[in-house]
């Protein structure tokens, strides 16, 4: 049982090690790929709400246009950060990442504050732009729990799989995303990024 502990631990620090030095442009180019589709999954969002979003007063319709300009903004930044990453420093990494995790921290914390207050007519509606939106989400909060992983913070094996498996791939998301745009019939490929 020692060995397997101890082979699970030489494979964990391997992993890290490869992660944080060599493998760094994996790592960062799907992050790229998978910020590059967050942008137009607000665009999407905001287009389903205008299309399906019966009863969604102007007063949130507003806030939501205006966090997703501060949202493509801070994506714009993070893509920007993520590529200073690669050319960095070791030493100037883990400041790097802390901008990275505050900026899309940022932007989820906005979301979050703005989700209770979309208020559909149409009690299926509403289930299906909030599966949108969480879809949006997930994928935003499975990037920001992956930074500490990235900082060497996080050495359990099996939690940092868990970290990596929840962020997935791109093409992961853009399924994902889409599937649940889907839901709104057969127009709605129109929503589709």
């Amino acid at each position: 049982m020692k060995t397997l502990n101890r082979i699970n631990l030489l494979w964990t620090l391997a992993w890290v090690t490869m992660l944080l030095t060599g493998c760094t442009t994996t790592w960062t180019t799907e992050a790229i790929n998978i910020i590059t589709l967050l942008g137009p999954s607000i665009t999407s969002i905001l287009a389903i709400l205008a299309a399906f979003g019966v009863g969604l007063s102007p007063t949130v319709a507003t806030a939501l246009t205006a966090w997703s300009g501060r949202a493509e903004t801070g994506l714009a930044q993070v893509k920007t950060l993520i590529e200073q990453f690669n050319t960095a420093q070791t030493t100037a990494q883990p400041g790097i990442l802390a901008e990275i995790q505050t900026a899309l921290g940022v932007i989820d914390s906005d979301l979050a504050t703005l989700q209770p207050t979309i208020k559909i007519t149409n009690a299926s509606t509403q289930a299906k732009i909030m599966a949108v939106v969480q879809s949006f989400q997930s994928e935003l909060s499975a990037l920001i729990a992956l930074v500490p992983a990235l900082q060497g913070k996080v050495t359990d094996h099996d939690q940092l799989k868990k970290l990596i498996a929840a962020v997935g791939s791109s093409k992961q998301y853009r399924s994902d995303f889409n599937k649940k745009v889907d839901a709104f019939g057969p127009t709605a490929k129109k929503f589709h990024i």
